[in-house]
């Protein structure tokens, strides 16, 4: 903990209080090693597939907290998340210079193999995100749909009639219109019926062209991450190439020198 000193005005002077024990967080700084440190305990917690993220967050930073003790690395969640967020864009804006920077070609492979699997992490997060999105707009709009449909009308209760004395031909009457009527009563409704089963046919047909959709975004996305592998191998024959570019030149120089001090020797052996 830092000790500041606090100046209080006194008597349009200036005295010094006692020490103040506001404690100062103190910076760190990222280097090649730590960022690999970082990446392997983000895969093996993998806070994008959990329900409390920033619990998972501030696991990984208690973790390499404690393996980074003897150097007095402290990271909190917020730090953690947010060097892997900025790692991540480098990766995805192909940004090679700044994540090859304070690292040797070694730790810059290693941190390229990490990151890959990191961005596999977020996109499979990406497309679960997104599925259960449409899965509950469909529950949403079948529930929807079932509170709108008419509801079937109730059979009006039969009410007793007391009849007042008639003729034998009036009753029989009454009897041929009761017994025509009976059947038209227990006819089930059309109307209702039809309705329901084309609401259910516009929403199988609109689950069928969702799903589709889902799928075709699937395979887009499936090929960007292809493309994005692409890119990756050739950027690392590029830099195996260098690579072996360098030795080349190194193993051509050692030789030179080496001829130029055979040269010497022979000069100084006659001298």
């Amino acid at each position: 903990m830092e000790r500041v000193v606090v100046e209080v005005p006194i008597n349009n002077g200036f005295s010094l209080a006692g020490p103040s024990t506001t404690p100062r967080k103190r910076q760190v700084r990222f280097s090649a090693r730590h960022d690999i440190i970082l990446l392997r305990e983000v895969i093996a917690q993998n806070p994008f597939a959990s329900k409390e993220p920033g619990r998972t967050w501030a696991r990984v930073g208690e973790i390499i907290t404690a393996a980074l003790k003897d150097e007095n690395f402290e990271v909190d969640a917020r730090r953690c998340r947010e060097r892997t967020m900025l790692l991540l864009d480098y990766y995805k804006k192909q940004d090679f210079s700044s994540l090859r920077r304070f690292g040797t070609e070694r730790l810059y492979a290693q941190k390229e193999d990490l990151l890959h699997e990191v961005l596999e992490l977020e996109a499979e997060k990406g497309l679960l995100a997104s599925s259960e999105g449409t899965k509950y707009q469909d529950d949403e709009l079948r529930k929807q749909t079932t509170e709108e449909l008419p509801q079937p009308e109730q059979d009006e209760p039969n009410t007793t009639v007391t009849q007042t004395p008639t003729t034998e031909a009036e009753e029989e009457r009454e009897e041929m219109a009761e017994l025509s009527a009976a059947p038209t009563a227990k006819q089930p409704c059309q109307c209702c019926c039809q309705t329901y089963s084309e609401i259910l046919s516009f929403l199988e047909k609109r689950s069928e062209a969702e799903q589709r959709l889902r799928e075709e975004e699937l395979s887009l996305r499936r090929e960007e991450l292809e493309i994005q592998r692409s890119k990756i191998a050739m950027e690392r024959e590029r830099l195996g190439a260098e690579r072996k570019e360098r030795e080349r030149r190194f193993e051509l120089e050692s030789q030179e020198r080496q001829v130029i001090l055979d040269l010497l020797k022979e000069k100084v052996l006659k001298g």
